[in-house]
């Protein structure tokens, strides 16, 4: 029996808070798990918390008004852009459709790019932060801002179409023919933002910023790796990134991690960061506390 769109997304939706709470179990631990020093580091780095949770909206944002100026010039662009794309040997990925066309291998590779990914997002920051995490949260807030300075202005200015939609492909969008994951996608997603992949520069900037960050993250990093080579044969086998577009996505999560490593960006970036949190939390003048009275 087939589940109704709204099912399917409460369904969804409760699935990625459950693992969550499952992942920090098995990372953190009960014990280890302490809500007074959660809060107080997400008070010290509500800053990137917020830069975050700001850039994908900003993305959706960009989105909705590209809609709005839609028109001949941007159609004619976005198909020049695409076969530009294809020409560097975007037919060479129908070899993963012909050769690993299996309804088992297809689901695995949609959950792998629609929830596994989402997934990451939001457990990679609460992970941080619960951990308090301050050094490892901040290098990979500055990766992904670099991540998505970049990809901004290429989703804005270089449309490019979705790999399966190319008649010369030889694709088939397995993503967007699965009626609810690609209802959920699509209704996000307006199908030309591929070049550069975000999903590979996100997951692969994620894999580089744990592969430095110490012991205390050695399971969390095989998870990491797994994750990520799902995800990039995913974005490829479902028919929505061209080569091009991953081989680009990596190029830009290698120079963000080492940007984001380097101490004078990442420092001149918190410098203004503990800047606005200190104008944001500093105790209004003239206050007294209690312990300070006569």
């Amino acid at each position: 029996m087939a589940l109704s769109y709204p099912v399917f997304f409460a369904i969804y939706s409760i699935s990625l808070v459950v693992a969550t709470f499952a992942g920090l179990l098995i990372l953190v631990g009960w014990k280890d798990m302490f809500i007074r020093k959660t809060l107080l580091s997400l008070k010290y780095n509500l800053v990137y918390i917020v830069i975050l949770a700001a850039f994908p909206l900003f993305v959706q944002l960009q989105d909705v008004v590209e809609r709005g100026m839609s028109g001949p010039e941007e159609t004619s662009r976005e198909i020049v852009y695409t076969n530009w794309i294809f020409s560097l040997s975007g037919g060479a990925i129908r070899i993963l459709q012909d050769r690993l066309d299996y309804r088992l291998l297809t689901d695995f590779f949609i959950i792998a790019y629609a929830w596994v990914f989402a997934y990451l997002t939001y457990f990679v920051p609460i992970l941080l932060l619960v951990k308090d995490d301050r050094a490892t949260l901040r290098k990979f807030a500055v990766a992904m801002m670099i991540n998505y300075v970049v990809l901004t202005p290429f989703y804005f200015l270089f449309p490019v179409s979705v790999s399966g939609s190319h008649p010369e492909s030889g694709m088939t969008p397995q993503l967007y023919v699965s009626t609810n994951w690609g209802k959920m996608v699509t209704s996000v997603d307006p199908l030309n933002n591929d070049f550069p992949s975000g999903h590979v520069s996100l997951c692969v900037t994620t894999f580089l910023v744990f592969a430095y960050a110490g012991v205390g993250y050695r399971r969390f990093k095989y998870f990491l790796g797994g994750a990520t080579v799902a995800i990039v044969f995913s974005v490829l086998y479902l028919g929505i990134h061209w080569p091009a577009d991953v081989f680009a996505g990596f190029i830009l999560a290698v120079g963000a991690t080492v940007a984001a490593n380097t101490e004078k960006v990442q420092m001149t970036i918190d410098r203004y960061v503990r800047i606005i949190s200190e104008k944001l939390f500093r105790r209004p003048e003239g206050l007294v506390t209690e312990s300070k009275k006569p």
